[in-house]
């Protein structure tokens, strides 16, 4: 039994090795083994890019959004200096932008999911109902309405 776990020790170290720059002291002795280790070498390398590859791929998407983000602050406070805007003018539009780019970030707008605009109108008019009615009820008329229909 503890040689079979040693077996098994050894196939696991010998298959992490074949995934990373390690080494190790097994080594293939017939061609069957060596075609096998060839094999497992390029599925490892295969899985190995891939990984990286989509790793790179979120780094550069994230790279990009933030990189419109910056420009666009970039030049707002470009505008705001070449027209001679005063500090304290700048500095609160400067805040207030921030601040609607926050709350743009933290809710999807409507415009931004192009799936909706394949609803039936219908389908359309009960989502836009459901959308605004929290905030229509508030005016009595328009929640005497509501009770209506």
């Amino acid at each position: 039994d503890a040689d079979g776990v040693l077996q098994y020790l050894v196939s696991l170290h010998w298959s992490l090795t074949q995934f990373t720059p390690a080494s190790m002291e097994v080594f293939p002795k017939n061609t069957a083994e060596r075609a096998f280790n060839v094999v497992v070498l390029i599925f490892a390398m295969v899985v190995f890019s891939s990984f990286v590859s989509s790793i790179t791929s979120a780094m550069t998407r994230l790279r990009n959004l933030k990189a419109t983000e910056v420009t666009q602050v970039f030049l707002l406070r470009k505008f705001l200096r070449e027209n001679g805007i005063s500090r304290d003018l700048s500095t609160r539009v400067t805040r207030y932008i921030d601040l609607v780019v926050e709350i743009h970030k933290r809710k999807t707008h409507r415009s931004r999911v192009e799936l909706l605009k394949m609803l039936s109108g219908p389908l359309e008019l009960e989502l836009q109902k459901e959308i605004f009615e929290p905030v229509l009820i508030t005016n009595d008329y328009l929640c005497h309405y509501s009770d209506i229909s």
